[in-house]
């Protein structure tokens, strides 16, 4: 008679924790299906914060990191209401947190700049949440409310040379810009 061992492992896949068990030194036959009173298939904890309790207050709420599929952003072109202040070069950033609900919007109750270098740049964004339209996230392929993160910025003051060739018109439009590198 074989000895049998108890084995628990522990791997990453695509970003999440899975746990596995099976009994080792059982036949070949029975190894294939594992040993059924020990397997177990479970994904990391992945708990609230203290200080999500805020999100919480109104319902269950959930991290990205207890969700099968996360909230998307479906929204394409996001346009607050901000002008730079005068004379100020640099970049201004935001990152901000909210929970998106079972239909996809913004709960702006909820929202919050935790992070930011520019006050009215914040304002104007959390401002701007009320446009923004996402794809639910789901749990056992159930929509859930989820709380996301999101990060901002924008360069302010960005001065642009156009090298004119002698003897021909300037051009009639600004290079293409690739977005603030801040």
């Amino acid at each position: 008679m074989s000895s049998v061992a108890f084995v628990q492992v522990v791997t990453r896949w695509r970003g999440r924790f899975f746990a596995a068990a099976a009994c080792v030194g059982v036949p070949m036959v029975v190894s294939a299906v594992g040993c059924a009173s020990h397997q177990v298939a479970v994904r990391e904890p992945c708990a609230l914060r203290a200080d999500d309790a805020v999100f919480a207050a109104t319902g269950n709420v959930f991290r990205d990191c207890a969700v099968d599929r996360t909230a998307r952003l479906s929204t394409k072109s996001i346009r607050p209401d901000w002008n730079p202040t005068p004379g100020r070069y640099d970049c201004v950033s935001v990152d901000m947190e909210f929970v998106v609900d079972t239909t996809g919007k913004p709960e702006t109750a909820t929202a919050r700049a935790i992070r930011t270098n520019d006050g009215a740049f914040a304002d104007a964004y959390l401002a701007s949440l009320k446009q923004w339209k996402y794809e639910p996230a789901q749990l056992r392929g159930v929509k859930v409310r989820q709380i996301v993160a999101e990060h901002r910025a924008a360069q302010t003051g960005k001065v642009v040379f156009v090298a004119v060739v002698p003897g021909q018109p300037p051009p009639t439009r600004p290079p293409p810009s690739s977005g603030p590198t801040c």
